[in-house]
Order: structure tokens, then sequence, then C-alpha cells
């Protein structure tokens, strides 16, 4: 493999969608998984290798130079008058930190049969369009994004806005479902005072306690108690453990009628 140049002359990279491309679980199944790597092979003597079959093993790091790989896979190529195309990602699927941001700088190195690494290692640009993954713009899920408009799932997000779910959002506007945010506006379910709170009333009788329980499901969170006669309430008692969650009034004589009003919530 000597007559091999340690460069590729005349390389021409196309790793499309290389900022902001990652596949998860969530990946549109239409989304390619593979990246192209395109270039042209001269031996030593500035001569396209033409008709041979090489093992080209690609490598991608987060340095120029040394470092430990965080991706790489072999494929078996014949350079047509030098010229040769590759799919990344086709042999060793990547993984899904590999293009997540986390990364910061990736370099690409391509090593021939037994030859060294070429020399220097090729450093991953963006793509046209490639850029506006820094938001999420109409995305099915946007986590820990800074801006996710139109997003059906938006997880800590600094502004989710028209999300169907916004989770821990410091922002969530028009959300179907806003859970622990600072700021919930026109959300269809936030914890509601009407839709999550009740009350029940016992029964004004002519007796000296009166005692109500929330229904199955509810919690016991206050009461209040209702009296007539001359003697007011004498005292009230709030039970809310497992096995009987009610509110009891009462009287303190035998002329006081008394009811209890028992504060509910979900």
């Amino acid at each position: 493999m000597s007559r091999i140049s340690k460069t590729v002359a005349a390389l021409v990279t196309a790793l499309a969608c290389a900022v902001g491309y990652a596949p998860t679980a969530h990946a549109d199944p239409t989304v390619p998984a593979t990246l192209t790597q395109q270039g042209r092979l001269l031996d030593s003597a500035g001569a396209p290798v033409d008709g041979v079959q090489l093992t080209f093993t690609f490598t991608l790091y987060t340095s120029a130079s040394g470092g430990t790989g965080i991706w790489t896979e072999n494929q078996d190529i014949t350079p047509d008058q030098g010229y040769f195309s590759a799919k990344l990602g086709d042999v060793t699927a990547f993984t899904s930190t590999v293009f997540d941001g986390s990364q910061g700088a990736l370099y690409l190195g391509i090593k021939i049969g037994s030859d060294a690494e070429m020399a220097p290692r090729q450093a991953l640009t963006s793509v046209p369009f490639a850029l506006l993954a820094l938001n999420a713009v109409s995305a099915t899920h946007a986590t820990a994004a800074d801006n996710a408009t139109h997003a059906t799932t938006a997880d800590l997000a600094t502004k989710a806005t028209s999300a169907t779910t916004a989770t821990s959002a410091t922002t969530a506007t028009s959300a179907t479902t806003a859970t622990n945010a600072t700021h919930a506006t026109s959300a269809d379910t936030v914890a509601s005072i009407l839709g999550n709170i009740t009350t029940v009333v016992g029964p004004l009788a002519a007796s000296s306690s009166s005692t109500v329980a929330c229904a199955s499901g509810w919690t016991l969170i206050g009461g209040l108690c209702n009296s007539t006669g001359t003697l007011q309430t004498a005292g009230a008692t709030l039970n809310n453990t497992t096995s009987a969650k009610d509110y009891s009034c009462v009287c303190n004589s035998s002329g006081c009628t008394v009811s209890a009003r028992a504060v509910c919530a979900k």
C-alpha cells in the first residue's frame, strides 16, 4: 500500500446535517442515518488510484490530533480514476451523542489499508440551513433547546411556544400541558383552581356534631363549620388519614345545630 499518498487530493466533503443531526429514538424514520463522504485518491506520484479495492477506515475525533476516536468504521471501496464515495454510518451506526452538540468540534480521520492515518484531520463544518438546528422549529421533540417553536414535546426549553407538552420550561405559551413551568399561558391543562378544588357540605341538623368526608380520590385540605344557636361552634377536627378523610364540627351545647363543610382537592 506504499504507493498510496498520505493525503487525499481534491477532497470534497458532503457531511450533510453534521450539525444538529442526532439519531435518537424520536427521530423521524424518513431522515437518513448516513452521511456522504466523497474525494479523490492519488498515489505518491500524483496519479489517480484506479480499479483497486482498498480498505478505508473512517474515524471521528473531538481533537485535531491525538486522542481517541468516538466513532469509527471500515469500508472496502474501489476508486474510479481516483474518485470514491462512502456513506458514513452505513457499517457502524452513529450513536445518539455523536452529533447532538455535546462533543463540540469534530474532526474526520481517514486511513487507507495499513498506512498511517492521513494528516491533517478534516474539521467538520455546517452545511447550509443546518445552522437552523440551533433553534427547533416545528420539531416533534425538542429537548433542552433554547427556543422550541411548534414542538410536540419541548423538555427543559427556555421558551416553548405552541407545544403540546412543555415540561420544566421557563416560559410555556399556548401549551396543551405545561408542567412545572415558571410561566404557563393559555394552557389547556394547568393546576386549575376551578377544576381541582371542591367543597362538600354536610346537613345542618339538631345534633351536637356533624361530619363530612371527601369523595374517593380527593384529598382533604381544610374545612369550616356553620352553626346556629346561642352558643356557636366549640371545636372542629380535620382528619386526613388514609382510612378516613373527613371534617367534623362539634357544638358545645344541645341548643346548637351545626353543619360541616370540607374543602377537597385532587
